[in-house]
């Protein structure tokens, strides 16, 4: 097991950082393929699965919730050397996990047609929605274990068996949704209960390796049957840090509900630059997530070492490289915008509200970045309600009543929402920073 309470900050960092990193770029072409083959059956399981991706960001969200508590949990046991309360502790996290799973599927399948028509699915989207959601839901019991799994290895410095078993099940999906979908070398044709099938197959046995992994053990983590008690009081405190950061992404999403709502009334073509200006944001927070996950477990191993300089020198190691991202970012997006858009749309509307977007919003990116490394610490001591405040604050005090209402002064017009967006990200890095320095938040 690598002690993160050792060694070079940013080596470490580096070596967190990585593989997350990759992960979150083959998932991402994972999402971009899964839509691109959907897109060859028609507009309705297109709308069927962009309707589906709402849906499953609220379980995504619980779960990365959990998976939060899980990292802030086994760092501070893993830098106190208490391996047997670590142990017990993974239990409870695998049952909440499982529960976690269990209730979201059975909620959804009691409620799933009232649900989906909620969200605009009608006639046939409905159909292929229903259909894709029967199969996923059952899918995502075995996914919240396996996740667990995988950032309980993550956290404790094992990142070859993890990123192994990701990318396997990455790719068996890549392999697997073709032949599904389209009935290729004899399947029968499945159309979006294809790529259902796929993904539910794909970790299945992953996750199997993963339970054969905890069982046997590695290193000092081991699930046996003395360890196979349900602690209430460790339960309580992984709640404790958990439901917090669960609302920080619940909140993110509704946030995002919203903002698409103020969106639409600009049109097809403010839409489409909108959504183009937010996945080159992404892409950039793609980057800031692996480092800012990697900052959370090497604050919860040096706090439970008792070495609080290192807890901020890590930190601030983070913040630094991070920022040396976001100020390229905002060099490249603030003068070449419109190449940088021309990319993803020839149409000359789109080309011009998605320039003005990077314009506006990309000089924030280096306070966004702040906020974003700042957060991960803050959840990596256990202190998920900060980044939840500051999250909650960004999106419903500065971002939406910014995009509803300066929209209606005559020289700002649609500027008023790309100027609420950068708002928010301004927020989340001054508050964060202002927070960070006053070391509260490593007691």
């Amino acid at each position: 097991m690598r002690e993160f309470e050792k060694g070079s900050i940013i080596s470490n960092i580096i070596y967190l950082a990585w593989p997350a990193l990759l992960i979150n770029i083959l998932q991402n072409i994972l999402s971009a393929f899964d839509m691109f083959l959907l897109g060859k059956i028609g507009v309705y399981a297109l709308s069927a699965i962009s309707i589906g991706g709402i849906l499953l960001s609220f379980f995504w969200s619980a779960e990365g919730g959990l998976m939060t508590g899980v990292t802030t949990i086994v760092s501070k046991y893993a830098g106190e050397k208490k391996y047997n309360l670590l142990n017990t502790s993974i239990i409870n996290m695998l049952i909440t996990a499982f529960m976690l799973g269990v209730i979201y599927a059975v909620l959804m399948y009691a409620f799933l047609q009232p649900i989906l028509k909620f969200f605009g699915a009608k006639g046939e989207t409905l159909i292929k929605a229903e259909s894709y959601f029967i199969i996923i839901l059952p899918a995502l019991i075995n996914i919240a274990i396996f996740f667990i799994f995988f950032v309980v290895l993550r956290t404790l410095g094992y990142l070859r068996t993890p990123l192994f078993l990701m990318i396997s099940g990455i790719f068996t999906n890549f392999i697997l949704e073709p032949i599904f979908i389209f009935g290729l070398f004899g399947f029968p044709r499945l159309d979006i209960k294809g790529a259902a099938l796929a993904y539910f197959l794909s970790y299945i046995i992953p996750n199997i390796i993963a339970i054969i992994i905890f069982l046997k053990g590695k290193g000092n983590i081991k699930i046996n049957f003395k360890y196979m008690t349900f602690d209430f009081k460790e339960w309580l405190l992984f709640m404790k840090i958990s439901l917090p950061a669960m609302a920080q992404g619940l909140l993110s999403n509704l946030a995002t509900l919203v903002m698409l709502r103020i969106v639409s009334r600009f049109g097809d073509f403010f839409i489409a630059a909108y959504g183009i200006g937010g996945r080159l944001d992404v892409f950039v927070m793609m980057i800031g997530w692996a480092i800012g996950s990697s900052i959370s477990i090497m604050v919860g191993h040096n706090i439970g070492a008792r070495q609080i300089e290192r807890v901020k020198q890590s930190a601030i190691v983070g913040i630094k490289m991070f920022s040396f991202v976001t100020f390229l970012s905002f060099i490249l997006f603030f003068n070449f915008s419109y190449y940088l858009i021309r990319f993803f749309s020839s149409d000359l509307t789109v080309i011009k509200y998605g320039s003005l977007y990077l314009k506006i919003v990309s000089p924030f990116y280096l306070l966004l970045g702040i906020g974003i490394i700042t957060s991960m610490a803050f959840n990596g001591a256990g202190k998920t309600k900060i980044a939840m405040i500051i999250n909650a604050i960004a999106f419903f005090v500065f971002q939406i009543p910014a995009a509803i209402f300066l929209p209606y002064i005559s020289f700002i017009g649609g500027k008023g929402i790309f100027i609420g967006i950068s708002l928010a990200y301004a927020f989340q890095g001054i508050a964060g920073w202002i927070i960070f320095r006053k070391r509260k938040w490593m007691y």
